[in-house]
């Protein structure tokens, strides 16, 4: 609650000269104004993902860093920034605390490729992609005669839709299963077809070996209305060169739907979908506008671990078994070996504190205890100079502490003495200058004033 006080103080006389004065408190208590949820927010208990770069990539690469994480909006980190001495691990403590379950990596190969790592946190796989070629968000949408996008397309998930795989080969299994997860699932009884508003294609050629990723709109249109009438459903139109109604419509400039060209793309809406004339149990045509970006992806290879560990799967290098089970049992004794340094390296830190902790207990045992001080001392120091009691105002003024004794004693004062003789110049005598400590000898000029 917000309080605003106020106080008005008003003075009276009265007639026997005495004041009063009154304090009137004021609370004015303002409600706090509540937030309208305008959208609707996505589960939090989805995936979620990570897209980062690790080195420099330049300026393109950057841009493509930006688009993939707007194509996978809203379950990805818009704004996350990277430092440059991140590693891998930092992210993956991270995307613990997050609900992060997918990290994708850019790098830049030395011959100037951009790889692209899908990592799923924090036990892997790991799934290594080579991108042969890339089209940017902005050049795809300047390739278009229309660009159908809106504020809220972005505020549901997109749609995954995937083509060409072959479940029977084990890394397209894996390939499939881990796209799968890095977005949600979809019920088909219980979806609304309104928050479905783009598609994410990932389509395999066979021929090339490759992966091409698009990413689409999603818009419908009915079936079976004139486009003259489509024009009249959005606005109304300029009818002024008309006589009659009938002649806008029959009018032989407008020609059918470019959705009607076919069945392939006519559906029946189970539900009432957004848009003038999409109501439910009518047939409308399923249109889609590319957003952008495009990817072309040849996978290389498939790791157990996050970026370490057995390799499952390489495009290049084909082994046996007998290979295989050789660097399998290579790793393990690899993993053991270093288990076992992990454990002789913490007994050696447990065994160099407790060695740290009894040199530090042995120097403070042959050091001596500092010698408390007293203003006796100072009365005893007063007593042996003087001859007699101090006074005990001056005690109060002025304490003398141990430094000030033992830099006294290290420090002795320079006795002078100032002996007039023959002046070696007009104005001007000598003065001889003995240290008591030592039997250093000096002289020192001294210039006489002019009376």
């Amino acid at each position: 609650l917000h309080c605003h006080l106020e106080y008005k103080a008003v003075v009276s006389t009265q007639s026997t000269g005495h004041y009063y004065i009154t304090n009137n408190l004021r609370k004015m208590v303002k409600q706090k104004r509540k937030k309208k949820r305008t959208h609707v927010i996505e589960d939090e208990s989805g995936p979620h993902t990570f897209v980062v770069n690790k080195g420099k990539l330049g300026k393109s690469g950057l841009n493509l860093m930006l688009d993939i994480r707007k194509c996978l909006e809203p379950l990805t980190a818009r704004n996350l920034k990277a430092r440059k001495f991140n590693k891998i691990k930092d992210y993956i403590h991270v995307a613990s605390q997050f609900g992060v379950s997918h990290l994708l990596l850019l790098t830049k190969s030395m011959l100037g490729y951009l790889n692209l790592r899908v990592c799923k946190v924090p036990r892997g796989p790991t799934l290594s992609f080579r991108i042969s070629s890339y089209m940017l968000l902005k050049d795809v949408v300047s390739t278009l005669k229309r660009s159908k996008t809106h504020q809220n397309m972005h505020e549901s998930a997109p749609l995954l839709i995937m083509n060409g795989f072959d479940e029977s080969l084990p890394h397209h299994k894996l390939l499939t299963t881990t796209f799968q997860n890095m977005l949600p699932a979809v019920n088909v009884k219980t979806v609304k077809l309104n928050t479905i508003k783009r598609c994410l294609l990932l389509n395999y050629s066979v021929e090339t070996d490759t992966i091409e990723l698009r990413h689409y709109s999603i818009s419908a249109t009915p079936v079976g209305v004139n486009r003259a009438i489509k024009k009249l459903l959005k606005k109304v139109p300029d009818l002024s060169r008309y006589s009659d109604i009938s002649d806008f419509l029959t009018n032989g400039y407008f020609s059918e739907s470019d959705g009607e060209d076919g069945p392939d793309n006519q559906v029946i809406l189970p539900q009432n979908l957004a848009g003038r004339g999409n109501l439910k149990s009518n047939r409308s045509a399923v249109r889609l506008t590319e957003l952008g970006p495009r990817l072309t992806l040849q996978l290389v290879k498939i790791q157990d671990g996050v970026g370490e560990g057995e390799v499952l799967y390489h495009s290049h290098v084909k082994k046996t078994a007998e290979e295989k089970k050789k660097l399998r049992e290579k790793i393990q004794k690899q993993k053991v070996l270093k288990e076992k340094r992990k454990k002789e390296q913490q007994k050696n830190v447990e065994r160099k504190k407790k060695e740290r902790d009894t040199e530090a207990s042995k120097k403070r045992k042959r050091m001596p205890e500092k010698e408390e001080y007293s203003d006796d001392d100072d009365v005893q120091y007063y007593k042996d100079e003087i001859g007699e009691m101090p006074d005990a105002e001056l005690l109060l003024k002025t304490k003398r502490t141990k430094r000030s004794e033992n830099f006294s004693k290290n420090n002795p004062k320079k006795q002078v003495k100032f002996a007039e003789s023959e002046s070696t110049s007009a104005g001007s005598s000598k003065t001889m200058i003995k240290h008591s400590k030592s039997n250093v000898k000096g002289v020192a000029f001294r210039r006489k004033k002019n009376v």
